[in-house]
């Protein structure tokens, strides 16, 4: 039986750029991602929203909505995730202050530039489709590679 990984995502826009972090966990290959991460026992979606902003972005959520759903299965991690993606607004200066010391690094990426930093085609295909308007509200990925 997978272990199932509940995860909150948030989108923030600055003109034509979103905001990517950078993750390297324990040795592993430093990733780029949009920021968010695990909910936590009795946390509502907003209540994770809210802390992994602050978390790995320094950013304070003023309003935010519901954006699409991707539900992946990720046999390499034994994994079954569910992750809600939110579009932010946001306030405050770009200031990480991870615990889990994961993001290395931060930046603001121009959109037509998101396939050279989100290397992962089932993370980047519904955000592009999302940004193009194009957007169905759930994805199923089967056999996720990450």
């Amino acid at each position: 039986m997978r272990t199932l990984y509940r995860i909150v995502v948030g989108i923030v826009r600055q003109g034509d750029q979103l905001l990517l972090v950078k993750n390297q966990a324990d040795g592993e290959r430093a990733v780029w991602s949009l920021p968010g991460g695990v909910i936590e026992a009795g946390e509502t979606l907003a209540d994770a929203l809210k802390r992994e902003m602050a978390e790995e972005t320094g950013l304070s959520v003023e309003t935010f909505e519901l954006a699409y759903v991707t539900e992946n299965f990720i046999e390499q991690f034994d994994a079954h995730s569910l992750v809600t993606y939110f579009e932010c607004t946001i306030r405050g200066e770009l200031l990480p202050n991870d615990p889990d010391r994961e993001v290395v690094d931060s930046q603001w990426v121009p959109i037509e530039q998101l396939g050279d930093y989100l290397l992962n085609r089932d993370v980047l295909e519904p955000l592009q489709d999302y940004l193009n308007k194009a957007s169905k509200s759930y994805y199923l990925y089967e056999q996720m590679v990450w």
